[in-house]
């Protein structure tokens, strides 16, 4: 059997086909820049769309997809950037031979820049195997608590403080859940957040009633709708004992002189 390596190395047989899905949250966009309308690949279908892309390289960076500035995904990304995270798969075969499929990249989406006109916009994507490769200090010789809320070091299990309801009102960047305050008091999640359908989710600044202020707004209008909202931790021993009884799993050093001796002396 002929195989996608026989015709990609090819001068006079090769007539390659690109396949793009763009993925965010429940929403899948999958495109082509062929002449043909549509084209069928693994039971979806991918529509023709201006699209195009940069040099795929060993080592690089970033890889630059331009895309319409109208387009579904661009589209997420004029106001508020979404809680998602955007991924990007590109197929290949050679016209013919669709049942030799190649997947030539898969990366995440780390940025959406629009021209002056907003006609055009353009993705910055990096691979996957590049996305995660930051290293961080784990540690650090601090008063508050190194851990994250529901991590594997705070041994917290996320559902046991976590309360469900409708959204009765959004405003701007505050959101209304009915019977919040009643069932867990006010202030129970400044500092947690509110998770929205699949993967979106909002930091909240303070809880003030019923009412929450978002870091940001839903990109969707969540009126009407369920979300789960996570209790916050401002991550002192204090609260680490009182509101979660947690205190054995406490990642700081609370008792960290406040004196600075190298400047006041002892």
């Amino acid at each position: 059997m002929t195989s996608f390596d026989f015709y990609e190395s090819s001068q006079e047989d090769a007539s390659r086909i690109e396949l793009y899905s763009l993925a965010i949250g429940n929403d899948v966009y999958r495109m082509h820049d062929q002449v043909t309308y549509q084209i069928d690949y693994d039971t979806n279908p991918y529509y023709k769309t201006s699209i195009s892309r940069g040099h795929i390289a060993t080592g690089q960076e970033h890889l630059t997809i331009n895309l319409p500035g109208d387009h579904g995904f661009s589209q997420k990304f004029t106001t508020i950037a979404p809680g998602q995270l955007g991924t990007l798969t590109i197929y290949a075969y050679h016209r013919g031979f669709s049942s030799d499929v190649k997947v030539i990249y898969k990366g995440v989406v780390r940025s959406v820049a629009f021209t002056s006109d907003m006609t055009k916009s353009l993705l910055s994507v990096v691979p996957v195997s590049d996305a995660f490769d930051k290293e961080i200090p784990q540690r650090t010789f601090q008063a508050s608590c190194n851990n994250v809320l529901f991590d594997a070091d705070c041994k917290l299990a996320a559902a046991s403080y976590k309360y469900t309801n409708d959204v009765s009102l959004v405003s701007s960047n505050n959101i209304t859940v009915i019977g919040l305050s009643a069932s867990k008091g006010s202030g129970w999640s400044t500092g947690g957040y509110v998770a929205y359908s699949v993967l979106d989710y909002r930091l909240i600044l303070a809880q003030t009633g019923d009412v929450c202020e978002l870091a940001l707004p839903f990109y969707a209008d969540v009126t009407g709708e369920e979300v789960d909202v996570y209790a916050g931790c401002d991550r002192t021993i204090a609260t680490c004992n009182s509101k979660f009884g947690n205190k054995d799993n406490f990642g700081g050093c609370p008792y960290v002189p406040t004196k600075e001796i190298f400047k006041t002396g002892i």
